[in-house]
């Protein structure tokens, strides 16, 4: 599956603090998120779309902090939060 394998490669983290590192983090607190919702398939296409179209995921709502993410909160945009 593309997803997974861009889930591979973004997620990697430095631990610098970059944009890159960031956006890392946020993939993989979305990934863990949605393992429990059993999720995953539809987070790796949307991943994959968003690679397509040269963007990136975000949370819908990024004020909003929640306890837990679904994957109705996610959206495609031009950077993340």
């Amino acid at each position: 599956m593309e997803g997974e394998r861009i889930y591979k490669k973004l997620s990697k983290r430095d631990h610098t603090g970059s944009n890159s590192d960031k956006y890392a983090q946020l993939l993989q607190t979305i990934f863990l998120h949605l393992s429990g919702n059993n999720e995953i398939k539809m987070f790796y296409e949307l991943l994959d779309r968003a690679q397509k179209q040269n963007k990136l995921l975000s949370i819908d709502d990024p004020d909003n902090v929640k306890d837990e993410y679904c994957f109705s909160d996610l959206i495609i945009t031009d950077n993340f939060n």
